[in-house]
């Protein structure tokens, strides 16, 4: 590259600063209207300020004009006035829509063209160049539906403010939205770039890329990097734009957002975001897209080379009305944004509106994964007809996120062949929802559930990890009438926020749910129900004074029983309070506890203080059929159990007075317990809520069938009853709470209390 004198530039900033005041007063002001253009136009009052260029033969007569660049990195300003280059033309560089301008030049040449008039340029005709060719205008620049573009070097539209210096210097071209305009590229450019070639499109407030496409839908030549700039400050060079606007940048970004929208494929010619390189190299760039605001898509944009991530970025929404048939994943290609937007660390990208069609077809998964707001609206599909589909919203994990934040919204449907995961989280609470809440009450589709199959597909995982989530519309399997294999429900565990299930889901092998609270009037079909380190309540409150109605909906699956394990979080796993759990099962059901416990120590072989924040808890089983009590899994739920996007937290004690004292795994629960069967209630295990010497009000064990089958101690608190709805098959000892003496801390055993805490009283009652 050619290097200038220091005499040189100091006329060179002269000349620029002349410009700048006879015609830069208006830049910036993006609403400037176009003035009205003849049809045999050409661009007038040019002047070189860099460079080598000179008009051949008789410009401007008929229309068409020829301008020969004998250098590189020429600079040619396009004022209203003087100049040396089309001086019988109007001002500006403007090409009617009759005019035809040819830029012709040499090996190594190049041309910027900078208007200088404060009124938007217009390409209305036709440009030929075989040179790479600039056109740089702050008002604006109009590529009309009238246009043809013939650029097979490479082309750049840029309605922004660049640096001339810059680019006489060094080829590179640095570009600033001090003052910048829209742009609208409408007209013919399939005949500009090339394999290896680039073009960049670069505006503010509103950019429209909307070229016209020649029959197979090329808008550009073939293996043409095509790079759409919306705002974003930075330096194009050597074919790429790399963003460069942290503050006290010399290219800031607009300081007002952008809006991109593209038009771009149809569904017969989709528009490649990941196009080939020359003689099939591998995949290139293809399209990237910058937006310091929001990108419209009304096109179909796909990627030829299988389930990909576009190179889109964008700091608001990306509104789909088109069709997407690509990934909006968190890696680099995905919208992870790369600039600042004059902020002091780069921003979080944004999130999605789909009122249209995201769609692949991979044995993967389809990710959008952003840290915005995922809406799917009424009438948009988003699947995956070959594997799973994860709509992920607010990730934390994301190497980038700044607390944005976001929820998932679908009223759409949502369709994937094996599996949906819908989750969202927003951990700091801000933006437009700062529950970072997950609701679904449009339709969601698993095409190949198989329950019955040792690969168990069909899996649905749905929650919010900070907020509430509601699950409601319609959970459907067409090709399996067995439904799901497992589902998986979450909602915020503090502050307690609340799953509520507003449809019926069917998932034979499990379904899990863990955070904060779990309701609605929804019936989970399952062969195994899993409620874990849970803050809040289960049931499904319908009535303040009967509380058989309260019960949350479970149904047996195709075992013909339901497996329940109840584990209940102890203090370190965030228990805070009392808990209510409430379960109407019809049919059958097997009960366990997992790693429940009472208190949260244990000092040689007793139990000991404190106890765990949410004694003084109520539980309330009722099934229609039989319901039977185990020992439970010492040291928690197996591994396998834990479907949830977030398994159980951290270690857990498991001190009871069964552990301590009986030293049994026995079924715990840290306050009252009523078990209620509609034929014969078994216990095969020692049932224990023992966890003090004296209890308020209804924290007593509470037996219920007309059958009871019993040989194993119930331990309770030292003055609760432990009452029968009738005899049971054996008499069972019955321990209380005692306080341990001669123990520090505080620390309790048992005592046998048979004679004094056994109760009998007729069913029901």
């Amino acid at each position: 590259m050619k290097r200038k004198t220091k005499g040189y530039f100091s006329a060179l900033r002269a000349l620029l600063a002349t410009a700048a005041c006879a015609g830069l007063a208006g830049l910036g002001i993006s609403s400037v209207r176009a003035t009205v253009i003849g049809p045999q136009q050409l661009p007038g009052h040019g002047t070189v300020v860099d460079g080598g260029a000179s008009t051949t033969g008789h410009y401007g007569a008929g229309g068409t004009g020829h301008i020969k660049v004998t250098a590189s990195d020429t600079v040619i300003n396009w004022g209203n006035t003087g100049g040396t280059i089309g001086t019988s033309q109007p001002g500006g560089f403007n090409i009617g829509s009759s005019a035809h301008l040819t830029i012709s030049g040499g090996h190594g040449a190049s041309l910027l063209n900078v208007d200088v008039t404060a009124n938007p340029s217009q390409i209305l005709g036709m440009m030929n160049t075989n040179i790479p060719t600039f056109v740089a205008n702050a008002n604006g620049i109009i590529v009309g539906h009238s246009a043809s573009i013939v650029a097979p070097a490479g082309l750049g539209l840029i309605a922004a403010t660049v640096n001339e210096l810059a680019f006489a210097a060094t080829g590179a071209l640095p570009i600033s939205f001090y003052a910048s305009g829209p742009l609208t590229v409408a007209g013919d450019l399939h005949a500009a770039g090339g394999p290896g070639r680039s073009i960049i499109l670069a505006g503010s407030g509103a950019v429209n890329i909307a070229p016209i496409p020649n029959g197979a839908a090329h808008y550009f030549k073939p293996g043409t990097n095509v790079t759409v700039v919306g705002g974003v400050g930075g330096t194009f060079s050597a074919g790429v734009f790399t963003p460069g606007d942290a503050p006290g940048s010399s290219t800031p970004s607009a300081t007002a957002p952008t809006t991109v929208t593209l038009n771009l494929g149809t569904s017969a010619h989709p528009y490649d975001l990941r196009l080939s390189g020359p003689n099939g190299a591998a995949p290139t760039v293809g399209t990237m897209v910058l937006a310091n605001g929001s990108i419209v898509n009304n096109g179909v944009l796909t990627s030829s080379t299988g389930n990909l991530i576009p190179f889109l970025q964008w700091t608001g929404t990306l509104t789909n009305n088109g069709t997407i048939d690509a990934e909006l994943g968190s890696g680099v290609r995905g919208g992870r944004v790369s600039f600042q937007g004059n902020t002091s660390a780069k921003l979080a990208y944004g999130g999605l509106v789909n009122n249209g069609t995201i769609a692949t077809n991979s044995s993967s998964t389809l990710f959008v994964n952003l840290p915005g707001t995922i809406i799917n609206n009424s009438g948009a599909t988003i699947s995956n007809v070959g594997g799973t589909v994860a709509l992920l919203a607010g990730n934390v994990d994301l190497p980038l996120f700044t607390g944005v934040g976001g929820a998932v919204i679908n009223y759409g449907a949502i369709i994937a062949n094996i599996g949906v995961l819908l989750e969202a989280s927003n951990p700091n609470h801000v933006g437009p929802n700062p529950g970072g809440g997950e609701y679904s009450n449009g339709s969601i589709q698993i095409l190949n559930a198989s329950p019955e199959s040792g690969a168990g597909t069909g899996k649905l995982i749905v929650g919010s990890m900070t907020g509430n989530a509601f699950l409601g519309g319609t959970v459907t399997t067409p090709n399996s009438p067995n439904g799901l294999a497992t589902a998986s429900f979450q909602s915020g565990s503090s502050p307690v926020s609340t799953f509520t299930l507003g449809t019926n889901v069917t998932a034979q092998n499990l379904v899990f749910f863990t955070g904060g609270s779990l309701t609605g009037p929804g019936i989970v079909t399952t062969n195994s129900l899993l409620l874990t380190d849970f803050t809040g309540n289960v049931n499904n409150v319908t009535s303040q004074t009967n509380y058989l109605a309260n019960g949350f909906h479970v149904a047996n699956g195709t075992s013909g029983t339901t497996q329940i394990t109840l584990n209940m979080p102890t203090t370190q796993q965030g228990a805070i309070g009392r808990q209510a759990v409430n379960l109407n099962v019809v049919g059958n059901a097997v009960l366990t506890s997992g790693s429940t416990s009472t208190f949260m120590n244990s000092i040689r072989g007793f139990a000991s203080l404190p106890t765990e924040a949410n004694v003084q808890s109520n539980l309330l089983v009722q099934a229609s059929g039989n319901l039977t009590v185990n020992p439970s899994l010492v040291g928690g739920p197996h591994p396998s159990l834990v479907a949830g996007p977030h398994p159980p937290k951290g270690p857990v004690s498991g001190y009871a007075l069964s552990t301590t004292a009986l030293h049994t795994a026995g079924f715990v629960f840290p306050g009252g317990i009523n078990l209620i069967a509609g034929h014969t209630l078994t216990l095969n295990t020692v049932v224990d809520n023992g966890y003090a010497p004296t209890v308020v009000a209804g924290q007593g064990i509470f037996f219920q069938a007309p059958h009871i089958a019993t040989d194993s101690p119930v331990i309770t608190s030292g003055n609760a009853w432990v009452n029968f709805s009738t005899v049971p098959s054996t008499i069972p000892a019955i321990y209380g709470a005692t306080l341990a003496q001669n123990i520090s801390p505080v620390a309790y055993t048992i005592t046998n209390t048979t004679n004094t805490a056994y109760h009998i009283r007729s069913y029901p009652y």
